[in-house]
C-alpha cells in the first residue's frame, strides 16, 4: 500500500502565506520536475482557504476547458457552465465570487495547457485585465520544466515580469528522509535515498523493511512505475530521449569526461556540450571542477539525480530483457554492483552533509583530483587558511590509521598554501575497527553511521573547528 506523507516544504508554504497575506491580485509560478510533490504543496496550502483547483491533463485544450467549468461549478454550487475560454471562466469567477477571503485559483500541470501557443498570451490578458485590483491568488504549477521556463519565466514570455513570485520545487534533502521512514536506521534510509533521491512519489514506494528486495520489485519488474519512470520523464522534457538516454547511460557508467562520453555515444565531442547543457539545465547532470587546481577546462560531468543515477547503472542496458520479464542478469547485475554505486553515492551524501550541517566552518568544499591523484572531500576556510581531507568509505571495520595515511600522502600533492596552512583529516565509514583523533599531531574526526544518524537527528549541532 502506498503511503502520502508530506514531509517539510515549510519554507515554500511560509512563502506561499506571506504571498496569499497581501491586498490585491497575487500571481505565483511554481515550477520543479515530475513527482516532486507540486501538487501535495499546493493542496496543503489550499486546504483552509477557498480555492478552485484545475489539475490538467495531458489531453486535448478543449478538454482541460471543460474541466476547468465543471471546478467552477462544483465551487458556486451551480449547473456546470460552458465557457469558451479561460477568459470567460475568470470573468465568471472575478464577478461571482463575493467573499473577503482571498480566493485562491490553481491551474496545476499548466505546462500541458502551455502546449497551445495561445493560451499564454490570452493568461496574459487575464493577469493584466481580468484579475488586475481583485482579491484573488492565481497559482499556475508544472513539471515540464522547459516549457515552464520558455512560457512564463522567460524574457520572450508575454507573461513575464507580471508574477509576484516563483518558486522552484527541488528534491527533498536526505535529512527529511529520517521524518518520512521514522524509526529506520541510517543505512535503511541512505539506501532509499540513493535509489528514490528525494522524490517523494518514488519514497511512497518503500516502507525500509527489506530494502534490496524492495528495490527488485520496484526497479526490476516490467509492471512496477519505478521501471518506467525514467524513460517517460525523459521523453516529456526532451525531443531527442534516445540520445540523452545513451549519453546519461555513459556518465552513470563511469565515462565522465566529454571525449569518453562521446565514444560511448557514438557522436563526435564537439556535437556533446550542447546536450550536456541541457541535461544540465534541466537538473539531471552537474558539472563538476577540481576545489582547487588549475584544471577548469577540463570538467567531469556526474548524474546529480539518485533516481537517474541508479536507473542508468543498472536499468537501461537491461529494459528489453526486463521488460520482457526477463530479469535475472540485471538483477544478478544489481546484487553484484550495489555496494560499490552505495559507495560513490555515500562520497556525494557527505558532501551535502558538510555543506548543509555547518558542523564545520568551511567557506568552499568540493572534490579534488590531479592526474591519477583524487581525494574525496577537500574543504578550504580561505580565511584562516585551513584545509580539510576526507575520505568516504562504504565499508565496516574500518582502520582510520591507514586511510589518513594515506589521504596525508595525497595532500601533498594539493597546491593551497603548503607552507602556511592548518591540516586536518575526516574519515567517514560504516563503521570503525579502529578510530584517530591525530595524525603527526593534526585532528583527525571519524564519523561511522551512527555518528551520522545522531547528527541529523540532534536538535542542535555542535560545530566542529578544525
Amino acid at each position: 500500500m502506498i503511503r502520502k506523507l508530506f514531509v517539510d516544504r515549510k519554507r515554500e508554504i511560509q512563502f506561499l502565506e506571506s504571498r496569499y497575506k497581501q491586498p490585491g491580485f497575487e500571481f505565483i509560478v511554481l515550477s520543479g520536475r515530475r513527482r516532486v510533490g507540486k501538487s501535495r504543496l499546493l493542496e496543503e496550502f489550499c486546504k483552509d482557504k477557498p480555492n478552485i483547483f484545475l489539475m490538467c491533463e495531458n489531453r486535448k485544450f478543449q478538454y482541460n476547458l471543460d474541466k476547468f467549468n465543471l471546478r467552477i461549478a462544483e465551487f458556486f454550487n451551480i449547473s456546470k457552465p460552458n465557457f469558451n475560454s479561460f477568459t470567460e471562466c475568470f470573468e465568471f469567477i472575478t464577478k461571482t465570487y463575493n467573499s473577503n477571503k482571498k480566493l485562491v485559483v490553481v491551474i496545476d500541470e499548466f505546462s500541458y495547457l502551455a502546449k497551445n501557443p495561445e493560451i499564454v498570451a490570452e493568461m496574459q490578458g487575464i493577469v493584466d485585465e481580468v484579475l488586475k485590483d481583485k482579491n484573488v491568488m492565481l497559482v499556475l504549477s508544472g513539471s515540464i520544466i522547459s516549457l515552464m521556463e520558455k512560457h512564463l519565466l522567460s524574457r520572450s514570455s508575454p507573461l513575464y515580469g507580471r508574477t509576484s513570485g516563483t518558486v522552484s520545487l527541488k528534491p527533498l534533502k536526505f535529512k527529511h528522509l529520517f521524518e518520512w521512514f521514522k524509526n529506520k536506521g541510517f543505512e535503511t534510509v541512505f539506501k532509499i535515498y540513493a535509489v528514490a533521491d528525494g522524490i517523494p512519489k518514488y519514497l511512497e514506494f518503500f516502507k525500509g523493511v527489506n530494502i534490496d528486495r524492495e528495490i527488485v520489485n520496484n526497479f526490476f519488474n516490467s509492471s512496477s512505475f519505478l521501471f518506467r519512470e525514467a524513460y517517460q520523464l525523459l521523453s516529456e522534457e526532451l525531443r531527442e530521449p534516445e540520445t540523452y538516454i545513451q549519453i546519461l547511460e555513459a556518465i552513470a557508467l563511469g565515462n565522465n569526461k566529454v571525449v569518453e562520453i562521446a565514444n560511448y555515444s557514438y557522436m563526435n565531442a564537439r556535437d556533446v556540450s550542447v546536450y550536456l547543457t541541457r541535461l544540465i539545465n534541466l537538473g539531471f547532470v552537474k558539472k563538476s571542477f577540481p576545489v582547487i587546481g588549475k584544471t577548469r577546462k577540463r570538467p567531469i560531468y556526474e548524474i546529480k539525480d539518485n533516481y537517474v543515477n541508479f536507473w542508468f547503472n543498472f536499468v537501461s542496458k537491461y529494459f528489453s530483457e526486463i521488460e520482457a520479464d526477463n530479469a535475472q542478469v540485471a538483477i544478478s547485475e544489481f546484487k553484484k554492483r550495489f555496494n560499490t554505486y552505495l559507495g560513490k553515492a555515500f562520497e556525494n551524501l557527505v558532501l551535502e552533509i558538510i555543506k548543509d550541517s555547518k558542523i564545520f566552518t568551511f567557506t568552499k568544499i568540493g572534490k579534488w583530483w590531479f592526474k591519477d591523484k583524487e581525494i574525496d572531500i577537500v574543504a578550504l576556510n580561505e580565511e584562516k587558511k585551513q584545509i580539510l581531507f576526507g575520505e568516504c568509505k562504504w565499508q565496516g571495520n574500518v582502520n582510520a590509521e591507514k586511510i589518513v595515511k594515506e589521504l596525508a600522502e595525497k595532500s601533498q600533492f594539493v597546491q593551497w598554501f603548503n607552507n602556511e596552512r592548518k591540516e586536518s583529516f575526516a574519515v567517514f565509514a560504516k563503521s570503525f575497527k579502529k578510530r584517530l583523533k591525530s595524525f603527526e599531531g593534526k585532528p583527525v574526526y571519524c564519523f561511522d553511521l551512527k555518528d551520522l544518524e545522531k547528527l541529523f537527528k540532534a536538535r542542535k549541532r555542535k560545530v566542529l573547528h578544525v
